[in-house]
């Protein structure tokens, strides 16, 4: 029987997706909240202490990026967010107020206005990374759009994921193009991995 793409690293991508989503929706808001306070503490510690900061606006039951937004901006740091490139898979950095992201259209995540200032890529000092699932060598699961992996194509600053232990598995399923972090950042450690 001949074999598609889905019987190997997407099928095994999918699969994962789904677990770790079970697993991450299981925790408690509590837990949620108290997890994302020790890993923001903890990713303040690995990023850079100048430059620009490339941050997320969490959705749904993600690491919830407020706080370090909050930590970020208190030590004089300027914070971009994503927003989506209609008709394309990359990504536009944007600085702008966490208060002034608005939800979009397409994938109802949080992200700036189209007019907000624009940052290049080779601007930005750090990127910091949701995801769905991980594992300690770098590897991340997203939501399978490849947005990350085709606009961190084009980028070799530093990349910090953020997720919860509960989403941090031994290996994740991998293609050519999956971008590789640098740092995951957990409640529990931090975690270097080999780029």
């Amino acid at each position: 029987m001949p074999t598609t793409p889905e019987d190997g690293p997407r099928r095994r991508k999918r699969v994962t997706r789904q677990s770790a989503l079970v697993r991450r929706d299981a925790l408690s808001p509590g837990e949620r909240e108290r997890a994302s306070a020790a890993i923001a503490a903890r990713a303040l510690g690995e990023l850079p202490q100048q430059g620009t900061i490339a941050l997320y606006a969490a959705k749904g039951t993600e690491a919830a990026t407020i706080a370090l937004d909050a930590m970020l901006r208190a030590r004089g740091q300027v914070v971009a967010y994503p927003r989506v490139v209609d008709g394309t898979r990359v990504l536009a950095f944007h600085v702008a107020e966490r208060e002034a992201l608005v939800a979009s259209v397409g994938l109802g995540i949080l992200e700036p206005r189209a007019e907000a200032l624009p940052i290049a890529l080779d601007a930005i000092a750090a990127f910091v990374i949701p995801g769905v699932a991980f594992d300690r060598a770098g590897g991340r699961v997203g939501w399978g759009r490849g947005y990350y992996d085709a606009t961190l194509a084009s980028s070799d600053a530093p990349r910090i994921g953020l997720c919860f232990e509960c989403q941090l598995l031994d290996e994740i399923p991998r293609e050519p193009h999956d971008a590789r972090l640098d740092v995951i950042v957990t409640e529990a450690a931090a975690y270097l991995a080999a780029r």
